[in-house]
């Protein structure tokens, strides 16, 4: 069975890593926890860190979060459905909010639950995903904040598009003006800027990070280093913290490409070149094949079916045997759907205790 290797010292290294940096620039943040699916042994791992704020876009995971550590800071990062409201305030101390009928049902829920719910109003920097636009901050604040269970905590944005560090800081700078407008026209106390996610991090280690921004939230540099300006990997951060193996369940010497019609005697249409191609025990319903990275360069993914990933093993110049394990290192997009799949054994490489 395919296996998905996570090594938490690795994952140690860079919460200590990002969290000491954090500190030393005086700003908050919280894990982002929804890649690990509800993957409760290394949840439970990030509480015994001393990680007490988590960020997930799954209430089933901030409910076993809130299980794992009674404690701890949970923010909801998906725009809260207003028919779950009662279960959002249950479980999420804060959640990101673009609608004022939402934040309605929140502060109806929160004020019988005799809570005070947080939300941070996210604003639209030109990503056209979730956010108001920066005119309508005004207007969405001033709703907000007279209503009872509701203190306004912040105001957020989010980046998925990388046009580099100088774009980012723009934009940022533009976010952090309208937020400080604000702030003085109502002589108000707003405490979160929360603009900072894995894409934002380069502009902090660059210190190309206007002044203001004071909450991230980070998940993929966590987790698996990456530099998301660069498409490398950041300075100080180990990125061998998941590695994906499969098996091998067919070898054999084939052509590299079919060619003609397959006369009836089955021997012709197979002329050319010849490959040794190998078939192994993941496919779709695992992971896409395109976000798989061989760890020996030399190996060529060919293709994928539903339950098949088939390889090109000719230019290693290795030996490979029926039943041999092929390592990939893997992406964000790749690690999402192995941590989700439950057709992957998760097998933890070292012991699930923090250094002391």
């Amino acid at each position: 069975m395919s296996r998905l290797l996570i090594n938490p010292g690795a994952i140690e290294h860079n919460y200590r890593f990002l969290d000491e940096l954090f500190r030393d620039k005086d700003i908050s943040w919280s894990v982002t926890t929804k890649v690990l699916s509800g993957y409760e042994p290394f949840l439970a791992f990030l509480v015994d860190l001393g990680a007490r704020a988590f960020s997930d876009s799954r209430l089933e995971n901030l409910k076993l979060l809130r299980k794992l550590c009674p404690d701890a800071e949970l923010t909801y990062i998906r725009p809260p459905n207003p028919l779950k409201a009662r279960e959002v305030v249950k479980f999420a101390n804060v959640s990101l909010n673009t609608e004022l009928e939402t934040i309605l049902a929140l502060s109806e829920t929160a004020a019988d639950q005799g809570k005070v719910h947080e939300v941070i109003i996210m604003v639209e920097l030109g990503e056209l995903r979730e956010g108001i636009m920066p005119g309508g901050m005004m207007e969405l604040y001033v709703q907000s904040a007279q209503l009872p269970g509701i203190r306004v905590a912040g105001f957020g944005t989010y980046f998925s598009r990388v046009e580099g560090v100088a774009y980012i800081f723009d934009k940022l700078a533009q976010f952090t003006r309208c937020k400080r407008t604000l702030e003085e026209k109502f002589d108000a106390d707003i405490p979160l800027c929360s603009a900072g996610t894995s894409i934002i991090l380069p502009n902090l280690i660059a210190g190309k990070l206007p002044q203001g921004i004071n909450h991230f939230r980070i998940g993929e540099s966590l987790f698996l280093a990456t530099n998301l300006v660069n498409t490398g990997y950041i300075e100080g951060l180990e990125k061998d913290a998941f590695r994906f193996c499969a098996s091998i369940l067919e070898l054999k010497d084939k052509p590299r490409a079919f060619t003609g019609e397959i006369p009836e005697d089955c021997e012709g249409g197979y002329e050319g070149e010849r490959a040794v191609r190998a078939v192994l025990d993941t496919g779709k319903l695992d992971v896409p094949a395109d976000h798989l990275y061989p760890e020996d360069e030399k190996v060529k993914v060919i293709t994928s079916s539903t339950d098949l990933l088939v390889i090109d093993l000719s230019e290693t110049g290795k030996s490979y045997r029926l039943g041999e394990e092929i390592y990939f290192n893997v992406d964000y997009t790749a690690l999402l759907a192995l941590m989700h799949s439950r057709y992957v054994d998760k097998e933890i490489v070292t012991p699930l205790q923090p250094a002391s």
